[in-house]
């Protein structure tokens, strides 16, 4: 993680990172509110959702822990391995219910206020789905936003100016 640390102070364009490693690899943008307080600026992608082959939870989360790098104005500013497994609970809480509606025929109805941390992003493109003869949108995991925002607030960093 040391040598990791000199990354802080650089341009997001100027790094060049390994994606094969061990952990998902986040390039995650935050803005601040005028309190100071630090927000996420959009969610994390990890797979698309294939409706006809869904990914099983433990090939989803294969790589247990995401390396974050926080950047603001295109300027590194923290970087944090942090470790999913703490929150498998809830994630695989949030799988099984997108699951089901994919089992269901249900993928159509899907939001991400359905779940907690684990959303299934809506993208703009119709397909087919299992079980349904209705066309969904075309779908990707993602941390959500709010899952984005605990870690963020458990870092317990504010704004640095």
């Amino acid at each position: 993680m040391d040598s990791f640390k000199q990354l802080i102070g650089k341009n997001i364009n100027q790094i060049d990172l390994d994606e094969s490693s061990d952990f998902f690899i986040a390039l995650l943008e935050y803005n601040n509110k005028l309190c100071g307080r630090r927000y996420p600026s959009s969610k994390f992608k990890i797979a698309d959702i294939d409706y006809f082959n869904l990914i099983s939870f433990s090939e989803l989360f294969k790589k247990q822990s995401i390396f974050i790098i926080w950047y603001f104005d295109d300027i590194i500013t923290d970087i944090e391995l942090y470790h999913l497994e703490n929150d498998f609970d809830i994630l695989f809480t949030d799988y099984y219910i997108i699951k089901k509606a994919i089992d269901d025929g249900l993928a159509h109805n899907l939001t991400e206020g359905d779940t907690k941390y684990l959303g299934a992003s809506r993208l703009n493109e119709k397909v087919p789905q299992p079980n349904s003869e209705h066309l969904a949108n075309k779908r990707e995991f993602v941390l959500k936003k709010r899952y984005l925002q605990k870690i963020i607030d458990e870092m317990k960093i504010t704004c640095k100016f």
